[in-house]
């Protein structure tokens, strides 16, 4: 089972995260990129919406074939589906992957977890 971690963390430790971050790129040293952390509670309410996590929920479950059956499937719009979708590739809990559908490529979104845990650091 893939689990995503989210960590919350307070002001000062994520301050101390960017100034290391900052030395080792300085230092030509590389950097792996961290994805899920955040600073503020709110933060996280803000990109894992109730919309967004049923999104997530479909995908995981039903494993749409496009975003668009993603959209009928919710009975959502496409455009606002795209957007929310967009927002989760952009935290690491979902994918698109090209496909051939029926009306030329699509973009298919595969879960990159099981489940979620958010962590108070």
């Amino acid at each position: 089972m893939k689990i995503k971690k989210i960590t919350i963390k307070t002001k000062e430790e994520f301050f101390s995260d960017i100034a290391s971050a900052i030395k080792a790129v300085n230092s030509r040293k590389t950097t792996k990129p961290r994805r899920g952390e955040y600073f503020e509670l709110e933060a996280v309410r803000n990109v894992l919406t109730e919309k967004r996590l049923e999104i997530w929920r479909a995908i995981r479950n039903q494993k749409p074939d496009s975003i668009l059956a993603l959209a009928k499937l919710l009975h959502r719009d496409f455009k606002s589906v795209y957007r929310d979708v967009s927002m989760l590739v952009a935290v690491g809990l979902v994918e698109l992957r090209k496909g051939k559908g029926a009306r030329g490529d699509t973009q298919k979104p595969i879960s990159m977890a099981d489940s979620l845990r958010l962590e108070v650091a």
